[in-house]
């Protein structure tokens, strides 16, 4: 086989496995959502809480269960090769919520210094609201790490190589965000730049904890700790906001939310940057998933 219908076939390959993981999402995550549809549309104007916590719940377990159709009937390899061999769980989860705190943290540095942010002077703060916001946000974060940096993420990998897996997912993660992007290019090149970040610390680690970890504590401590809009979304926020956004859009993001301004794209470069240092340096034992795998028709 010529070096042409080698990548032919490569692509191609790509493509149905994605798309089959797709539909069977939709298929599997279907009977927990059309046939309630107008219960759910009454009880989510009273139980708003609950109800996203259904469709977050519901929408990770379809998504699971077809990421194990695929590895179990299709590429016949155990379902802890997605990404969740429990190797180092906690040590990467905790070592991510430290970068996500870190991360955000200079980037609220570099905004008060800026004169783009500016403290409430009074906040009431509801420990349930938060405790609702973070088993969604958390349920949230496995759904879109598991779609784009899991099973397509590997399926890309073994036809190609780990560069092109980071940027294929990187670009698949800006466009699960293009809705709330309205055309803008900077938020956009944003959301590629943490999805880079992202895939880095996956590919460091072979599993997902470490970028669920950090997009997580990111995601959380933006939108319902600090009250602010995350990725173009005001709906994340518990209910109070700590700081005041003001100044250039070009530097706050806009309606988009600070992701999507010139300050989180620094932090962001900086965060890729300095986790690619850490691969090329060793500092993390990996525990090995789809790293030492390739697909049959890359060894042929």
């Amino acid at each position: 086989m010529n070096l042409k219908s080698r990548r032919l076939r490569s692509i191609w390959t790509i493509f149905w496995k994605s798309a089959v993981f797709i539909c069977l999402w939709g298929m599997f995550y279907t009977p927990f959502i059309v046939p309630f549809k107008g219960h759910i549309v009454q009880l989510e104007k009273n139980f708003p809480h609950q109800i996203r916590l259904y469709f977050e719940a519901t929408g990770v377990l379809a998504l699971l269960a077809a990421a194990w159709v695929m590895v179990r009937f299709i590429d016949r390899r155990p379902f802890r090769s997605l990404g969740f061999a429990p190797g180092h769980l906690v040590r990467d989860f905790l070592i991510g919520m430290g970068i996500g705190t870190v991360w955000l943290g200079l980037s609220v540095v570099a905004l008060w210094i800026t004169g783009c942010i500016s403290v409430r002077s009074s906040v009431t703060v509801f420990a349930p609201s938060l405790v609702w916001a973070a088993v969604t946000l958390l349920l949230n974060t496995v759904t879109q790490e598991v779609l784009v940096r899991s099973y397509i993420y590997q399926t890309i990998q073994s036809q190609t190589n780990f560069i092109w897996a980071i940027v294929g997912s990187s670009i698949l993660f800006m466009l699960l965000h293009a809705g709330a992007l309205a055309g803008a290019w900077l938020p956009g090149l944003n959301l590629v730049l943490a999805g880079v970040f992202f895939g880095v610390a996956y590919h460091l680690t072979g599993n997902l904890w470490l970028p669920i970890a950090i997009h997580f504590t990111w995601n959380f401590l933006l939108g319902p700790v600090l009250g602010l809009t995350v990725s173009g979304n005001n709906e994340l926020n518990s209910g109070w906001q700590v700081l005041n956004m003001h100044g250039s859009a070009l530097l706050t993001g806009g309606s988009f939310g600070m992701e999507g301004g010139l300050i989180v794209t620094l932090t962001t470069a900086i965060g890729a940057a300095a986790m690619c240092r850490f691969i090329r340096e060793g500092k993390l034992e990996a525990t090995p998933a789809i790293a030492s795998i390739e697909s049959p028709d890359r060894r042929n």
